[in-house]
């Protein structure tokens, strides 16, 4: 029989074959390895992300005598040369003695107890309170908030320890008194116990062969006998944490399970040259019975005025805002709102409301003849800011900040919400400053005053550049934008070159021949696909606008009439178009349920904040803190090659998110740190940058602000809006609010009057072609930015507000006072005073008289 023939390839193809399966597991092997170290594995922005500290040393406080008598019922705790620290043993109180000036601040009213408001009660145990804290129970359901005084001082269990120039006040929360009763002990504990006092434990415990513990017996402990082993414990020295580590020695689910609810919280006050600085440290928290905390409520009476006291509230909602003492709304909402406002991961879906951001961590509590500003050194993301005046739940004015230490989300479970909260908390300390102002700096000027000269003496503001002159004419200039064209049927985006590189240079030489020199250029879509363009990791620049050599040609234009262009990009928010973007790796996402963050613009039907109307570059996604620094870098090395020594940052100096992945949560307070990192790497060599927005964190590193908050949101409790950001960075930094032609106004005379008095520069959007050139654009709302329409309105803008401010230009804003309905004025540091009238009527006050709807330049050099 005839063998059957097996087909056998040739050996050199064989060995081909095992060759290319070789070379494509090894291609394959090579890529998974990528992939983990670039995405999955990467951990290189933790770098950058300032760590919980530790704990420092510290013993038992002893509550010494004051000889001087200086704070009745307080005990001395420190002192330096200008302040001391006093502590009460039975309250927690503190309070911050001046040396100097004889004045005591003290962490609670002293009169709480005979409050007429907040007579009894919770009302009055918050009065009595230095913090307050809200937390979700063993079911997830939210808890009513405890107090200090309530659930630790009024139960005696509050702990003190010496500090290096301060003290660590340790509270231990619960419904009921806690007794260091121990359910087991070791061998140690149970020899001193067995021999204290009347030697109770001797007949409460049992040795247990086995583990070797002694357990306490499951009959005949009565809650006497319970007591008197708490005394003996508590005379031996046996505290909180040696409770909780016998507890553990043993512990079983049944006995965790049943556990009380409780907390430990830590607070440490150290005395500054200033005033105190207040920590609640993330190692001083400690969680039992299956408790998670919230938030706590920080101090929220310190300083607190009186309802005989005259004063204010000062917030930094907007441009800053003042709430008067005593001003009887205590009816309307109280003010509360986000520093840097909502993380967006955590924000409704459904915009309820479009209000001014609170863009700097502090506020101030002004009394006629001294204040107190209070700044957040450390933690400012995830806190809120609220202030209320007396007559609501007690009969004090105060403000505080109150953190948010683990957020929660909302998750649908069988047609029923349920809350999820995040398994940690952040590891994160939280700090306040408290500066105690004199007379010297009375009013909202002095806090804003004291704020700006620490800035500088720290570093994190330039001085006033001192620097007279034209003031600077900001403008953008919108370079491509996507729009959709379609070849042989097939539809896709292409960029539209609205202005070119030589466009531009056109623009900057038409308002030169206009005496404008000082033009400081915001380019918009220069590269990467234009306006809304790909991820920064590389830059490419649009060859449609004239491409690298053109982009060269503008920078040396502009730089040659004296002013400069910064070409712009966005960091944070990554178009849905983009190119290059993993959104599953690389974007931000919700706690609950684990999507994606896909956000987009407002509906102004809906009111959903992830609406694209139609346009899918409107859409976008929030890049993962966790890549910001690797982006930052990159971008920094792109145009380093270009050789850029201006640029400008859309979204990094107002954007502040979170990632909840639930692999590697990463907090709000992470994403300034690494936003912070950002602006140092891009600022290195000198680099000048412009930025949007203008939260508190980018001060150090831009030369120019656009779209500053130049408005407050008047909440019904608030009673005036006031230039208290302004007055922080005049002569510092340059700045400028929102677009002019982008904003509908039925008074431009108006807007211009309160940029001056305001201190705040024009800002302008052009393009070259007509704005209808964009209808079917993402950037349709720009419905009028045609150069060749607003060059003559643009202009006269430019004029009316440098014939007042090029007086002050570079000098620092030193003061501003409402002297009538209509008038204000404005002072500066180079002796200029600018009256501002935005009345129908001449207004006259010290001296002088200012036509209507105009200004008046005064005092100095002014001519």
């Amino acid at each position: 029989m005839e063998r059957e023939k097996t087909l056998r390839l040739p050996a050199a193809f064989r060995r081909a074959l095992w060759i290319i399966l070789v070379l494509a597991l090894a291609a394959a092997a090579a890529f998974v390895a990528w992939y983990l170290s670039e995405y999955r594995n990467y951990n290189g922005y933790t770098a950058h992300i300032r760590a919980a500290e530790e704990p420092e040393e510290a013993q038992a406080f002893t509550f010494p005598k004051d000889p001087e008598n200086r704070v009745p019922g307080f005990s001395p705790a420190a002192e330096n040369d200008r302040f001391a620290l006093y502590v009460r043993k039975d309250t927690a109180e503190i309070a911050v003695a001046d040396l100097r000036t004889g004045r005591t601040v003290y962490s609670n009213p002293q009169d709480a107890s005979s409050d007429p408001v907040a007579r009894s009660g919770l009302n009055q145990e918050n009065l009595k309170s230095q913090f307050i804290l809200n937390y979700l129970d063993a079911n997830a359901k939210e808890g009513t908030p405890w107090s200090s005084y309530a659930k630790a001082a009024a139960n005696g269990q509050v702990e003190y320890f010496a500090l290096n120039g301060g003290l660590r006040v340790v509270y231990t929360l619960s419904n009921e008194k806690l007794m260091l009763v121990p359910r087991q002990m070791d061998e140690a504990w149970y020899a001193i116990l067995s021999t204290t006092g009347k030697k109770q434990a001797a007949k409460s415990y049992v040795l247990d062969e086995e583990s070797g513990l002694y357990i306490m017996k499951s009959q005949g402990v009565t809650a006497r006998h319970r007591q008197q082993i708490d005394a003996d414990a508590r005379a031996a020295g046996f505290t909180v944490e040696d409770l909780e580590a016998m507890n553990a020695l043993l512990e079983t689910e049944e006995e965790e399970a049943s556990e009380a609810l409780s907390f430990e919280i830590a607070l440490e006050y150290r005395l500054t040259d200033e005033g105190l600085e207040v920590t609640l440290p993330y190692k001083g928290l400690v969680e039992a019975g299956g408790a998670q905390i919230r938030s706590v409520q920080l101090l929220p009476f310190f300083g607190a005025a009186g309802a005989e006291e005259k004063g204010d509230l000062v917030v930094p909602n907007g441009s800053g805002a003042l709430i008067h003492f005593n001003n009887g709304k205590s009816g309307n909402a109280q003010y509360n709102q986000n520093v840097y406002d909502l993380d967006l991961v955590d924000a409704d879906i459904t915009a309820t409301q479009n209000t001014q951001t609170a863009r700097m961590a502090m506020f101030g509590i002004c009394r006629e003849d001294s204040s107190i500003l209070a700044t957040c050194e450390r933690g400012s993301s995830l806190a809120n800011i609220v202030a209320d005046v007396a007559g609501r739940n007690n009969n004090y004015n105060f403000a505080y900040f109150t953190f948010s230490l683990r957020r929660t989300d909302v998750l649908v479970i069988a047609g029923e919400n349920a809350i999820v909260a995040e398994k940690d908390l952040y590891q994160v300390d939280c700090k306040v400053r408290y500066t105690l102002l004199d007379g010297k700096y009375t009013g909202y000027s002095g806090i804003a005053a004291a704020y700006r000269e620490r800035l500088i003496r720290e570093g994190k503001l330039a001085p006033a550049t001192g620097e007279a002159g034209d003031i600077p004419f900001y403008y953008d200039v919108i370079g491509g934008v996507k729009e959709t064209a379609h070849w042989m049927g097939i539809q896709y985006l292409r960029v539209l070159p609205m202005t070119t590189f030589a466009q531009a240079e056109e623009i900057i030489a038409e308002l030169k021949h206009e005496d404008i020199a000082n033009q400081r250029v915001n380019l918009q879509g220069w590269m990467n696909g234009g306006y809304y363009h790909d991820p920064v990791n590389s830059i490419r620049v649009l060859g449609e606008l004239g491409g690298t050599k053109g982009l060269s040609s503008l920078l040396r234009v502009a730089a040659s009439t004296g002013g400069a262009v910064y070409p712009d990009a966005s960091l944070q928010r990554v178009t849905d178009i983009a190119k290059g973007f993993y959104p599953s790796e690389e974007a931000s996402r919700y706690y609950a349920e684990g999507y994606l963050v896909d956000l987009g613009v407002i509906s102004p039907v809906a009111m959903r904040r992830t609406t694209t109307l139609g346009y899918a570059e409107r859409g976008f996604k929030l890049l993962s803190p966790k890549f910001l620094s690797r982006y930052a870098e990159r971008l920094a090395d792109s145009i380093g090659k270009l050789g850029l020594d201006t640029f400008s940052l859309r979204d990094l100096a107002y954007e502040v998110h979170s990632d909840k992945r639930r692999s590697n949560v990463i907090n709000r307070e992470a994403d300034r740190d690494l936003a912070v990192y950002a602006f140092e790497t891009l600022a290195a060599g000198g680099r000048e940058l412009m930025g949007s927005g203008g939260n508190d964190y980018s001060f150090p590193y831009l030369k120019h602000i656009i779209n500053a908050p130049l408005r407050a949101t008047m909440y019904p409790i608030i009673d005036e809006e006031i230039p208290l950001w302004e007055m922080i960075l005049h002569g510092s930094v340059g700045y400028c609010g929102n677009a002019l032609n982008l904003q509908q106004s039925e008074n431009r005379t108006a807007e211009l009057l309160h940029l001056v008095e305001y201190g705040a520069g024009a800002h302008f959007t052009f393009t070259w072609k007509d704005a209808a050139e964009m209808k079917y654009t993402g950037l349709n709302n720009n419905y009028a930015t045609a150069f060749a329409a607003w060059k003559d309105e643009a202009v006269a803008a430019y004029r009316f507000i440098n014939g007042a401010l090029r007086a002050v230009n570079g000098a620092s804003m030193t003061g501003h006072v409402r002297l009538g309905s209509t008038l204000a004025k404005t002072s500066y540091s180079n002796g200029v005073d600018i009256y501002v009238n935005s009345g129908a009527e001449e207004a006259a006050a010290e001296g002088v008289t200012v036509p209507p709807m105009s200004y008046l330049v005064a005092g100095g050099d002014a001519q």
